[in-house]
């Protein structure tokens, strides 16, 4: 199932093969400031998680609202597994395992915009025609040449290791490449409704700031009586954040920007040692955590236990990403993301007694989805 709607998650089951146009607001249900929480792109091809209270989202013609996070119960919710209290009680004997950290980044895909009969020789023909800096030109050139010198399913890869080691590139495709010039590589309908909402004198009072080739891809994506309106009606100064070109540009990064991991430092995850290992352990002093309860919407994570500042989690299988949310109060929360973790790992996440939620998902590298949320009844 490519789109699964959650209790509190919507879960983005996207593959390079199967990629998924999601459209999203952010509507906190809770009074978190609006400013804070992530703008999201309209086309996914990985998996990803969408928290339900932080957005309204609109998939296969379907409006879902923002809501509340919802505790599952077992008498509502006769599938899920409830375990009161964690695995261990006193002591927790782990061994270290150094992780790289993975970063999540966008960027803009040139397979996804391009005209798919074009060659790599047309796509540098068009390339040289638009209005970028000669060293940004000169990146898309060098950038063309990677990418179609691999094969379309290893273009994450390619990108991911661009990030982490090439500065120059992560800059421009992070933050550059989202420019209205790019917009004569961009093919099929895009424009028409973005131009056909907006106010006329508006527009007009953009495409003086325009480079010929975008003033001529706008040209065509309008009638020509539409055309020669907008020529013909006054200039009117936009607000902050509703210019031609703020909007475009905003819309270019919801739409077509895809998210890619990369490797940036490092943090420490954690497994249940063997007798067989050496005795570089660490020893966590646990908690009665006999008032927790963890609830999960199938096998694959179990609650191992709490000390005085951390909850430790055992991940079971293979796993693309796992998300945890925690909400402090009604305007403030945090989120963890870890991304392609092996089996039997352990994560520590930070233990707030005064919390009002913990939440979260997984999408499992078999594509399985798994759903869980933390009670603390003690100070909930």
């Amino acid at each position: 199932m490519i789109f699964y709607e959650g209790i509190n998650y919507y879960f983005l089951n996207a593959n390079e093969d199967s990629t998924l146009r999601v459209e999203s607001d952010p509507l906190p249900f809770y009074s978190f400031p609006i400013k804070k929480i992530e703008r999201l792109p309209s086309l996914y091809s990985e998996p990803s998680l969408i928290p339900r209270f932080n957005y309204n989202v609109r998939w296969n013609r379907r409006n879902f609202s923002s809501k509340e996070i919802t505790e599952p119960t077992p008498p509502s919710h006769k599938t899920w597994k409830f375990i009161q209290g964690g695995r261990f009680h006193k002591q927790l004997h782990l061994q270290r395992q150094p992780r790289n950290q993975m970063v999540s980044a966008r960027y803009l895909s040139l397979r996804d915009i391009v005209n798919p009969e074009y060659s790599e020789e047309d796509i540098l023909r068009e390339i040289e025609k638009l209005y970028f800096k000669p060293k940004e030109k000169s990146t898309l050139f060098r950038l063309v040449k990677i990418l179609y010198a691999g094969k379309p399913s290893e273009e994450r890869e390619i990108v991911s290791s661009l990030f982490s080691h090439e500065k120059d590139f992560a800059l421009f495709l992070r933050d550059q490449i989202f420019k209205i010039e790019i917009l004569p590589l961009i093919h099929g309908i895009f424009l028409q409704d973005i131009l056909s909402k907006m106010d006329e004198r508006i527009i007009k009072h953009g495409l003086s700031n325009l480079s010929p080739p975008v003033i001529e891809v706008i040209k065509r994506s309008v009638s020509k009586n539409k055309f020669s309106s907008i020529l013909d009606s006054p200039s009117l100064e936009p607000k902050e954040g509703e210019s031609l070109t703020e909007i475009i540009e905003s819309l270019l990064f919801r739409r077509f920007s895809r998210k890619i991991y990369y490797e940036e430092g490092s943090y420490t995850a954690y497994r249940i040692p063997t007798s067989e290992d050496p005795e570089r352990k660490t020893i966590q002093s646990l908690i009665d955590s006999n008032k927790f309860q963890f609830a999960t919407s199938q096998e694959g994570m179990d609650f191992l236990g709490a000390s005085q500042t951390k909850l430790f989690f055992l991940i079971k299988d293979w796993v693309s990403i796992v998300r945890f949310d925690i909400v402090l109060n009604p305007r403030e929360w945090e989120s963890y993301e870890y991304y392609r973790l092996p089996p039997q790992i352990i994560l520590e996440i930070p233990f707030y007694p005064q919390a009002r939620s913990l939440s979260g998902g997984i999408i499992f590298r078999n594509k399985e989805l798994l759903e869980f949320y933390f009670s603390n009844w003690g100070f909930f």
